[in-house]
């Protein structure tokens, strides 16, 4: 199986590389641009997959499927749920989350060696997935009973000793039956991110991205919080957002 990697973020693309050579691909380049991808394509034949980043170094990659057409199974990869929406409408047959996982692209692997039409058959369902009504609120043990925690009220969550923990603007911590990875399908993405491998962040209580990339939090205290490296681009347009 051959691939092409479309990636902006060199170290992202040299991890995806990485995983897919273990998966029996040959990877054919590795391309950071629109320009790139376009000139890429007159020159040589499709290859049978293509992995896409969205946000690339002179714009979105949608912007390839307006002036060529992919014959190619293309998967992209994206930071941001709400454009792994728009990637079904160019006929994606499916996505990956970044930083991407090893278990995952194996399992959408997998996936692929059933036909396209089945991936088709499903994207209502998985379109109502992505758009679903996101955790308004959780339920948490207090030594009082049980304490109801909205979501406008949590500063964000923290991964410590193989446990989840909330923090509210109030300073109040309390333990959450979720991993990170699924408070990211649960949690709106436009309100909450991940910006390393142990804290989510909510934008409501961002003060400021200081010199040292850390993102200080403004509650009855500042918290200052590493962005990872690989992570402030797309932390960056989510701000903006």
């Amino acid at each position: 199986m051959t691939a092409l990697i479309i990636e902006d973020e060199i170290p992202a693309g040299k991890r995806l590389e990485k995983l897919l050579l273990e998966n029996g691909f040959v990877v054919l380049s590795q391309l950071h641009s629109v320009k790139s991808v376009l000139i890429w394509f007159k020159e040589n034949n499709m290859p049978d997959y293509v992995f896409m980043d969205i946000e690339l170094a002179d714009g979105k990659c949608f912007e390839i499927f307006e002036k060529t057409k992919i014959e190619s199974k293309v998967i992209f990869t994206t930071a941001y749920d709400e454009y792994a929406l728009k990637a079904f409408d160019y006929n994606a047959i499916d996505y990956l989350l970044k930083p991407i996982d090893g278990g995952k692209l194996k399992k959408m692997l997998s996936k692929v060696d059933v036909f396209k039409e089945h991936f088709l058959a499903d994207l209502e369902s998985v379109k109502n997935n992505l758009s679903n009504t996101y955790k308004k609120s959780f339920l948490v043990a207090t030594p009082k009973g049980i304490k109801k925690i909205m979501t406008d009220e949590i500063i964000g969550f923290v991964s410590e000793n193989n446990a989840t923990f909330l923090i509210t603007d109030k300073n109040f911590k309390a333990p959450v039956h979720s991993s990170l990875e699924k408070l990211e399908t649960e949690l709106d993405g436009k309100q909450f991110f991940r910006i390393n491998r142990k804290h989510i962040i909510n934008k409501k209580f961002i003060s400021e991205i200081n010199y040292k990339n850390e993102v200080v939090i403004n509650s009855l205290s500042l918290i200052s919080l590493k962005i990872s490296r690989l992570k402030m681009k797309a932390f960056k347009e989510w701000l903006k957002q």
